[in-house]
């Protein structure tokens, strides 16, 4: 969305002069986070310091949905029984009491519409199964039952409350009638086929000789075969990379199965019986295919996901899938994220420099992959173009460019470290980072202090350059320094950008 608007945040009042109301919990739709003017967040106590996190955007909630775009249309749902103008975007023309009384309140005060009061024996089976929303046909004519009074336990006298006539689509919207069972002999045949270690074959069923199902990957499917019919189950390999083992079964028992290299049909059948349920499993395994462990090739963002890439050997078993993880020190793993076997993996990009390893599942066996370093560092670039940097002497300059590529927002600081002075001022110091003047304050009181720049530039992962520039005019000369630094959160750990 490319305006900017002020945030909305769903209020109620009282009286005229806007006095809040307290009110019982509400449902509202939530239509996700629309951009708005800036805002802040601000934690801490009295007594305790806190961060100020800057936003721009909202989530947004509202008593009517978003079917398209980021605000209300004509089209949108309501929760209101009667609409009210929506803070964004259009007025809804529907609302609750259109969905769901507009037809029925419309009934009641149709000059045509009719309330009858009758009298009537109900079967006392019948009446428990009697709802409000029935049709009953009375003397030829289709009625609402809108009550039923002074039913009696012992006679099954009552009195009724009829509404006519009906509304017109009822008899639309009712389901059906179940047909009758049929009066055919038939039996239930389903069928199921599996591949697993690299191993990949064909799988056909047979009606009387007519072809039924064709499975050359994993499936399933059923069919109601007649009595006194032939159903046939046939299996061979086309293609293994060390031996095959195939198998048909039905109803649970092992009717055949061969175990070799070997470029042979197996086949099984048996007589449908009346009423009778068959269940046909066939699989093909290449057991002596090894299960790989993924080879980690490289790493790339794109946008805020990183993506890893990996690769196997060319005479591996099938992959069911793959599971990445991460590791701080290489040895404790976790945050196991399970996905497809096709390379890349993309995950969220992480905050930090972490180990990573991809692990396959091939149905029969798993393994983990080796480790791969994934240093968050090399996603930013700096470059200088005058001076040098690392700042450094009583008065220089340095400046260059910048760019983030992490997958996530940096906070770019200036970073100043004394060195071996031992008293001073920094509050000459200076530096920019694009638009953003980066101020220093504070003077030294010990060798290798270290004072941040009281402000910071957000500079987002687009791979974009900006420029930047520091300025060290505080006369300290005795190995005292400056340069940038990045933090991934406001308030978070800073590091320093070689």
């Amino acid at each position: 969305m490319s305006q900017i608007i002020p945030i909305y945040i769903p209020t109620y009042i009282s009286s005229q002069t806007y006095a809040p109301a307290r009110v019982l919990p509400r449902l509202f739709y939530y239509n996700g986070l629309v951009d708005c003017e800036t805002w802040y967040l601000e934690s801490g106590s009295l007594n305790e310091a806190g961060y100020t996190y800057e936003q721009t955007s909202f989530p947004y909630f509202d008593n009517y949905g978003v079917v398209t775009g980021s605000f209300p249309t004509a089209g949108s749902p309501s929760l209101l029984f009667n609409n009210e103008t929506p803070s964004y975007g259009e007025l809804p023309t529907g609302s609750l009491f259109t969905q769901y009384w507009d037809t029925y309140i419309s009934l009641l005060y149709n000059p045509r519409t009719r309330l009858l009061n009758c009298s009537a024996i109900i079967p006392l089976a019948d009446y428990v199964k009697m709802e409000l929303n029935d049709i009953v046909n009375f003397r030829g004519n289709y009625y609402h039952l809108r009550a039923i009074n002074n039913y009696s336990l012992k006679t099954g006298k009552c009195d009724l409350q009829l509404l006519g006539p009906i509304i017109a689509d009822t008899f639309s919207s009712l389901e059906p009638a179940p047909e009758p069972p049929s009066t055919s002999s038939y039996a239930e045949v389903s069928w199921s086929f599996t591949e697993s270690g690299g191993a990949n074959g064909n799988f056909r069923v047979y009606d009387n000789g007519s072809n039924i199902a064709t499975l050359t990957a994993n499936g399933s499917g059923n069919q109601r075969i007649d009595t006194g019919h032939i159903v046939n189950a046939e299996m061979y390999p086309v293609s293994w990379v060390a031996g095959v083992s195939m198998s048909i079964n039905v109803n649970g028992a092992t009717t055949i199965a061969t175990s070799s290299s070997i470029d042979n049909t197996i086949s099984s059948s048996f007589t449908a019986t009346s009423g009778s349920v068959y269940y046909i499993t066939g699989s093909i395994n290449d057991s002596n295919a090894p299960c790989c462990s993924p080879q980690i090739t490289g790493f790339a963002i794109n946008g805020s996901n990183l993506e890893i890439s990996f690769s196997t050997g060319s005479t591996c078993a099938a992959c069911s899938n793959t599971t990445v993880q991460s590791s701080v020190d290489n040895s404790t793993w976790g945050g196991s994220n399970t996905g497809a076997c096709v390379s890349p993996r993309s995950i969220t990009a992480p905050t930090s420099s972490l180990y990573y390893r991809v692990n396959m599942d091939c149905g029969f066996a798993s393994t983990n992959g080796s480790s791969s370093y994934y240093n968050f560092s090399d996603g930013i670039t700096k470059t200088t173009t005058s001076g040098t940097y690392v700042v450094s002497g009583g008065s220089s300059t340095a400046a260059g460019q910048l760019t983030n590529n992490t997958g996530v927002t940096l906070y770019i600081y200036g970073y100043f470290i004394s060195g071996g002075d031992t008293t001073g001022d920094v509050s000459s110091d200076s530096g920019t980072v694009s638009s953003t003047n980066l101020t220093f304050t504070g003077t030294i009181s010990g060798s290798g202090q270290q004072i941040y720049s009281t402000n910071y530039h957000t500079l987002s992962s687009d791979n974009t350059p900006v420029s930047w520039s520091l300025s060290k005019q505080d006369g300290l000369t005795n190995g005292s320094t400056m340069r940038l630094a990045y933090a991934t959160t406001i308030g978070g750990t800073i590091t320093d950008i070689s």
